[in-house]
């Protein structure tokens, strides 16, 4: 019996629960502007943001003219972007910043732009599309507004991005390298340290390339590319492989020297 009412008990807090989470019913027909964002916002704060971007379009298209048609076009775009559709929220964003210039949201959502098209970059063995994309938005963000507060993160996605394209560079190097075809190689290593040479593949690029030079042996250049290496990498892992290249150079030079003065 005691077991039957802690199972009645039980059920009705179960029912008692779910009245109270479905709530009363919101007459939006009802709400000015002001109120209905109000509304779509507390959605938003509770993380409901399929709901809350459903409610922030209608309010774009039902108030089109009112001081918070721009709050709810930058939420529009917020909510999306917080539900893991960035494509959809770079559309939005642009849109606000398309249609309201003059917004106070316009700084964050180009931003937000570059922000979204960073969260849908791939691994750089893959397509690099969105990091071209998210490159140049923030480029175009920090240009827009130099003295941001967002200044430093964008800075800080810029450099990221630009490394992820100087891996894909080296991946691609590193492919001619390990099949023998140095030459070409040289050309992807040249592409990277000459765009992103302050990026950390850059340092293998150096040290690659001068083993490429020795492959061909065209061991002057290669003399001259691993003292760069050492000069701008001295902690480096590669320091003591490149300074054994030099003496191997060194030794090369010597001996031929010599057997030039034995043949005189």
């Amino acid at each position: 019996m005691k077991g039957k009412l802690i199972l009645i008990l039980l059920v009705l807090d179960i029912v008692f629960m779910s009245i109270m989470g479905c709530g009363h019913k919101v007459n939006r027909a009802a709400l000015d502007a002001d109120a209905y964002f109000a509304y779509a916002k507390k959605l938003y704060d509770r993380g409901k943001y399929f709901e809350a971007s459903t409610e922030f379009s209608i309010i774009v298209l039902k108030f089109s003219g009112n001081p918070v048609v721009d709050d709810a076009q930058f939420y529009l775009g917020e909510s999306h972007f917080m539900n893991h559709e960035y494509l959809i929220a770079m559309s939005e964003y642009q849109k606000l910043v398309d249609d309201y210039p003059e917004s106070p949201y316009v700084e964050e959502a180009l931003y937000k732009i570059g922000l979204s098209a960073y969260k849908l970059s791939q691994r750089p063995e893959l397509d690099q599309e969105y990091t071209q994309l998210a490159l140049r938005h923030f480029q175009g963000f920090i240009e827009a507004y130099p003295k941001s507060g967002l200044k430093k993160e964008a800075e800080k996605r810029i450099f990221e991005l630009r490394s992820r394209l100087a891996q894909k560079q080296l991946l691609g190097a590193e492919v001619y390298r390990k099949m023998g075809v140095y030459d070409s190689a040289i050309i992807y290593y040249d592409i990277l340290l000459e765009k992103y040479y302050d990026t950390p593949p850059a340092e293998e690029a150096l040290f690659r390339k001068g083993e490429c030079l020795m492959k061909l042996k065209k061991y002057d250049e290669a003399l001259t590319n691993f003292s760069a290496f050492i000069s701008k990498y001295p902690e480096s892992k590669y320091v003591g492989d490149a300074k054994d290249y030099i003496g191997e150079i060194q030794t090369m030079v010597n001996k031929d020297v010599g057997d030039g003065q034995e043949k005189k």
